[in-house]
């Protein structure tokens, strides 16, 4: 429904325009502004109302839908949260139960220990099982009040979550080694990406991290650049093991339902973990490769050899 100042907006602009026929520029002229001020109405109004916020790290806003309530940074939706309340506990978006995330936490027992960098609504605690124990690094304050104020995925399914405020590269460096026994990045502010996160110095911190058959999932869905080969270059020269879950939109599930696709690389270090991920279906594949492309490193890295330069 719309608010009431963009009711009004609209009718003085219908009112104008009858008052006007006949005569073409003042028409042209008192439609065009009225539409702008349609237009601005709607956004103060979303504004006013909480739904939008700033921060350092950019422009969000929460976006109630009839079935479901999104959460967007710029133009890019970051999750959703059906209305339905059979399905408020049930992880929608880029975190499917059968996207690559989905079905690595699907491996983990009831004792792991779960790591995600970047918490965005909150979904992905979901998919948490009895017993584990979960912590989520976020860099945005402003994200971390969106996600237990106007979503409820944390608070219906892992209320007990650990929460780190802070630069995921400065916090995980004070973490326990070998703490982890999956670690989620899920960082990415719209569809830029934070360089530093995909690092070799950065897979490095992320190796501490992780037990040493621990399993690292990286979201790359984006709609500009594909990370894929710098995935497969950085797992070459760090010894790991790679597979990426491609997973086209499901389509329409039904009324609450959210779907999309996604991308997620899985990596470990023991190849047996890797494999019975593969195994467990879903359809896993290596890596796409990109001969001449060096891995990023904190002293270089470059989109434009990523570039997607046009849609397929």
């Amino acid at each position: 429904a719309w608010p009431l100042a963009s009711i009004a907006a609209a009718g003085l602009a219908g009112l104008l325009a009858l008052l006007l026929i006949g005569r073409r520029w003042p028409f042209v002229a008192a439609l065009a502004s009225l539409m702008a001020a349609l237009g601005g109405a709607v956004q103060l109004e979303t504004s006013l109302s909480g739904l939008r916020q700033r921060s350092f790290f950019g422009v969000y806003t929460v976006s109630p839908r009839r079935d479901y309530v999104a959460l967007l940074h710029g133009t890019t939706m970051h999750g959703a949260q059906s209305r339905r309340p059979d399905l408020q506990r049930t992880a929608m978006t880029y975190y499917l139960a059968e996207s690559g995330i989905g079905r690595a936490l699907a491996q983990m027992g009831p004792k792991a220990r779960i790591g995600v960098v970047g918490l965005g609504t909150g979904t992905l605690v979901c998919h948490a099982k009895a017993g584990q124990r979960w912590t989520a690094w976020e860099i945005d304050p402003l994200i971390v009040r969106i996600a237990q104020r106007q979503f409820t995925y944390i608070a219906a399914c892992k209320p007990d979550l650990a929460i780190i405020t802070g630069d995921a590269r400065l916090t995980l460096a004070s973490a326990p080694a070998a703490g982890l026994d999956l670690l989620a990045i899920d960082a990415f502010s719209s569809d830029a990406i934070p360089l530093h996160l995909l690092t070799t110095e950065a897979f490095g911190l992320y190796g501490r991290a992780l037990a040493a058959d621990g399993l690292l999932l990286v979201h790359i869905s984006n709609r500009f650049l594909d990370l894929e080969p710098v995935l497969s270059a950085m797992a070459s020269r760090a010894g790991w093991r790679a597979q990426v879950l491609a997973l086209p939109d499901p389509g329409p599930r039904g009324a609450g339902w959210i779907t999309a696709g996604s991308t997620w690389v899985a990596l470990s270090r023991d190849p047996a973990r890797l494999q019975a991920l593969a195994a467990a279906g879903g359809g896993w594949r290596p890596l796409a490769t990109r001969p001449g492309l060096a891995p990023w490193s904190d002293d270089f890295a470059s989109v434009l050899p990523v570039l997607r330069w046009r849609r397929d």
